[in-house]
């Protein structure tokens, strides 16, 4: 009687184990056609012509679910552009930022609401409020009062060489390879009253933590904050706690951090390629990754956004995401720590998380939309300022991205 109850059991397990394997393959979606439908759109996007490598991918909290690249990387048009093609991202740089002072904060080396002062070798005050003192959740935010005066924050543009082909364009407020300095030098120049660069101009007629600048120098002093607090500097900083646990492999700040035959040229168009240039302010813009990187990192903020990330703590995350608004932004959007809540990228539909970035041959994004669960990244090569077309063509991509995004959460595709 045992022996027969036991079959029984086992006979009725197996065939709910195949019951379910079955409904899984009945679930499961099969996501050819609308990537298809995407490859196409994007191709079309692409034979605009104003760009001349670019590369996108769609993941959501568990990984990747679509990558593309199309173009090139050189100026002879013969180096594909890949999802490992790697590049500066400009200021999406600036979340790492965000998560490299709540990991300092959760490690107990600063708090968001010091003074920047208490880690300075020297002083930082807006000569305009010399009671009211800067924060460090100020820098976060973009409150500080520091304001990027072009003819200083320009200086932070240094040429790699001096000599350049004659299909290499130069900027003429790019600094030459001899002005290279050290980001606190290049701080102390800019935002003290002895500095040789200071001008009063640098800092808003309005109090510390009062309305929203946006600061790039503002976000790298963060990032020398960070360095003084933890007694680490920033850049191995960021490998310890974000790239090398994401197993970022083609990621890191110079050329020493990564394949440099995988690194793309940067574009003005197809005859004439930007000269090559780094960044003294390095944190605010200058990271080089891949888009198979980024995805990974950009899963890691969404997982982050449910409370299962794995960088921070649950109280970090929390913070990183808290929304902050600020009176003098009339469009809406509402901001965390270097994060943003917006519709404004190409004016899209719905609020999306993240941020984007621009530089001299270099425009991207990288948003997650927590309605759809999904987020995108985009990579260009080409600078947008020399071709009418490159916005049109920004915005091709961008929407075919969201066309994706929209069929694939309608019945949530598998990989």
């Amino acid at each position: 009687m045992k022996n027969k109850v036991a079959i029984i059991i086992f006979l009725t397990i197996l065939f709910s184990c195949k019951e379910n394997n079955e409904n899984k393959k009945t679930f499961k979606k099969d996501n050819t056609a609308i990537n298809d439908t995407l490859n196409k759109n994007l191709k079309s996007a692409f034979e605009k012509g104003a760009i001349i490598g670019f590369s996108v991918s769609v993941v959501d909290d568990k990984g990747l679910i679509y990558e593309n690249s199309f173009g090139y990387t050189d100026i002879e048009l013969s180096k594909k552009y890949t999802p490992n093609t790697t590049q500066n991202i400009a200021s999406i740089s600036k979340t790492l930022i965000g998560i490299s002072l709540l990991k300092a904060q959760e490690l107990g080396k600063l708090d968001l609401n010091d003074p920047i002062n208490k880690y300075l070798p020297f002083k930082i005050i807006n000569p305009n409020y010399p009671d009211k003192p800067i924060l460090i959740k100020h820098l976060a935010y973009h409150t500080s009062s520091i304001i990027d005066v072009d003819e200083v924050y320009s200086k932070s543009y240094v040429l790699k060489k001096s000599e350049h082909n004659d299909n290499e364009g130069v900027y003429d407020w790019f600094s030459k390879p001899k002005d290279e300095i050290s980001l606190i030098e290049f701080i102390e120049n800019s935002l003290t009253e002895n500095g040789k660069w200071y001008v009063k101009e640098i800092f808003a007629n309005t109090k510390p933590g009062e309305i929203r600048e946006y600061s790039n120098i503002g976000a790298a002093l963060c990032a020398q904050i960070i360095e003084f607090a933890t007694g680490q500097d920033y850049q191995s900083f960021t490998k310890d706690y974000i790239i090398k646990p994401l197993k970022m492999k083609s990621s890191g700040w110079s050329s020493k951090d990564i394949d440099t035959t995988k690194r793309s040229r940067l574009f003005a168009n197809k005859e004439m390629l930007i000269a090559e240039y780094s960044l003294i302010t390095y944190a605010d813009g200058g990271f080089i990754t891949s888009n198979n990187d980024l995805g990974l990192f950009l899963t890691e903020l969404m997982k982050g956004y449910k409370g299962a990330g794995t960088l921070l703590n649950k109280e970090s995350y929390e913070k990183l995401f808290e929304k902050q608004k600020f009176p003098n932004v009339t469009t809406g959007e509402e901001f965390g720590v270097f994060m943003e809540f917006s519709k404004e990228f190409i004016k899209i539909k719905d609020d999306v998380i993240g941020h984007n970035g621009s530089d001299p041959g270099v425009m991207t994004a990288m948003y997650f939309n927590p309605k759809t669960e999904t987020g995108k990244i985009l990579l260009v090569n080409t600078d947008s300022d020399f071709d009418d077309n490159f916005w049109p063509e920004v915005v091709l991509i961008w929407n075919s991205l969201i066309k994706y995004e929209t069929e694939l959460s309608s019945g949530k595709a598998s990989r």
